[in-house]
């Protein structure tokens, strides 16, 4: 018998012996995290970057900036992302609280009767001698009055709970570029349509007036035809380009309705009067150009750095899930006061018990479970990583295809002028001509379409220049103190 008590002694600790062995050889995953962008953006890109201004300073318009102080406070969607980054540290704090002994406090009372022909009953029946103490004959019924103290720790011996700590602590900065992202989007979102209303506003302008000078015309032919200079065809064709366009002006209005629900929405509140800057102010409004150095994109941008906490935290997930391979020790006890007697339940140190013991577990039979879990963190580190290269990437050609989009549309607002002013000259001259009977009424109907679509494209065009920029701060900037204060770093 003591033989194979030795034997079997042997084997369990060739087993341990082999466990740990096994654990030891898993190699870990060290992949080629360089994500190697160009030096410049563009040729003549200068080195100073927006990304360290605040958008305060970023969009000049007042309105705007109280709009988009009220969407920080307000705004439901970024305020839920806001509790997401609670939720991550209250995650973290888990992870912190495993490296830490699990202590409970217990207190229990209970009463039992044991049957007289039983063998708890026999047995309380003859310890119950004469030359034993009465007060610590055993009752019957059975009381048991329990209150102690217990412990249960693991030793972090190979780093396995501190590295499941580091990837809360990282998932938890990840939730926190997650906020900042929200928090960049929503400025992006409140500039685009309140550029949007500004200028639908200016397309509700032109439209009222290209329906006042139709009218006119309309009037004038009208006259014309009846002194018999004209054709009731000239009279019909100004009469449905009014008609057109009084369509086109209750579009707008609706898009105008429309967009200003839309605003109080990202607002967080019901329909109100939105005010804004004139079409004209907001088209002398410049924008700081100066983007950075692409390196920059890499610390600045929200969704880059997410990215990067995620192949972080991916890393320790490796780490831990291979040191799951190792024997971990625990370490448990408690002490307390237990009796079946209310008068002698805090007696010390009669009542007074404790226990301490302490564990080394191997895993031998879980080895597939384990390498399968292993197997998944390291697929799960190598989509992380590829989802940073993925994203980095993508960060660095949306500012590309944003720069080369603000080089261009600044000269073709500068065109779009000037066609804009030689139109309206057409006008004038067209409806000079028509007066004194030089020119027909196609020509003033013909000068008075060009106009108006060369009106309305510049308004799109500078719009869209203001959202453009608008876009490019999301793409650039990172904004960094609390969504509750309004202000930025």
């Amino acid at each position: 018998m003591k033989m194979m008590k030795t034997k079997l002694k042997y084997v369990l600790i060739a087993a341990m012996g082999l466990s740990v062995m096994g654990g030891c050889k898993a190699p870990s995953l060290t992949p080629d995290e360089a994500v190697r962008l160009p030096e410049m953006y563009t040729e003549d890109t200068d080195t100073v970057t927006v990304a360290t201004l605040s958008w305060k300073a970023f969009f000049p318009d007042d309105y705007l900036k109280a709009y988009i102080d009220t969407a920080l406070l307000r705004n439901p969607s970024f305020l839920q992302a806001v509790e997401q980054v609670s939720i991550a540290r209250a995650q973290l704090r888990v992870g912190k609280g495993a490296l830490l002994p699990e202590v409970s406090l217990g207190l229990a009372g209970g009463i039992q009767r044991f049957g007289e022909y039983t063998m708890d009953g026999v047995g309380n029946s003859t310890t119950n001698t004469p030359d034993l103490a009465k007060d610590k004959h055993i009752p019957d019924p059975y009381k048991d009055l329990n209150l102690g103290l217990n412990f249960s720790w693991e030793a972090d011996i190979w780093g396995k709970l501190t590295d499941r700590k580091r990837a809360a602590a990282a998932r938890w900065m990840k939730s926190v570029e997650a906020q900042e992202l929200a928090r960049t989007m929503l400025i992006s979102e409140v500039a685009l349509q309140y550029y949007n209303l500004v200028g639908l506003d200016k397309k509700r302008s032109v439209l009222k007036g290209a329906i006042n000078k139709t009218r006119e015309s309309y009037l004038l032919t009208n006259e014309l035809m009846k002194e018999g200079e004209v054709s009731r065809l000239s009279v019909d064709q100004f009469r449905s380009r009014r008609l057109k366009l009084e369509e086109m002006l209750l579009d707008t209005e609706q898009q105008i309705a429309e967009a200003e629900r839309a605003m109080a929405l990202l607002l967080g509140k019901l329909p109100f009067e939105i005010r804004r800057s004139t079409f004209e102010e907001v088209s002398e409004y410049s924008f700081p150009a100066d983007v950075g150095i692409p390196a920059q994109l890499l610390r600045n941008r929200p969704d880059v750095r997410a990215a990067e906490f995620e192949l972080l935290a991916s890393k320790s997930d490796v780490s831990a899930a291979r040191k799951a391979f190792f024997p971990s020790l625990v370490i448990g006890g408690g002490g307390g006061f237990n009796a079946f007697s209310l008068e002698k339940w805090f007696s010390s140190p009669a009542s007074l018990v404790y226990n301490l013991a302490a564990g080394i577990t191997a895993p031998v039979f879980r080895r597939n479970e384990l390498r399968s879990l292993w197997q998944e963190a390291k697929s799960r580190q190598r989509i992380a990583l590829l989802g940073y290269h993925d994203t980095a990437l993508r960060a660095y050609q949306e500012v590309v295809n944003l720069m080369t989009a603000s080089e261009q549309m600044n000269q073709r607002k500068a065109l779009k002028k000037e066609e804009s002013r030689i139109h309206h000259r057409s006008i004038y001259n067209a409806n000079e001509l028509f007066k004194t009977g030089f020119a027909g009424y196609l020509d003033v109907l013909s000068a008075d379409e060009r106009y108006l679509d060369c009106e309305l494209e510049r308004i799109e065009l500078n719009i869209a220049y203001c959202q453009l920029h608008a876009m490019l701060y999301r793409c650039l900037l990172y904004t960094s103190p609390s969504p509750r204060d309004g202000a930025t770093s």
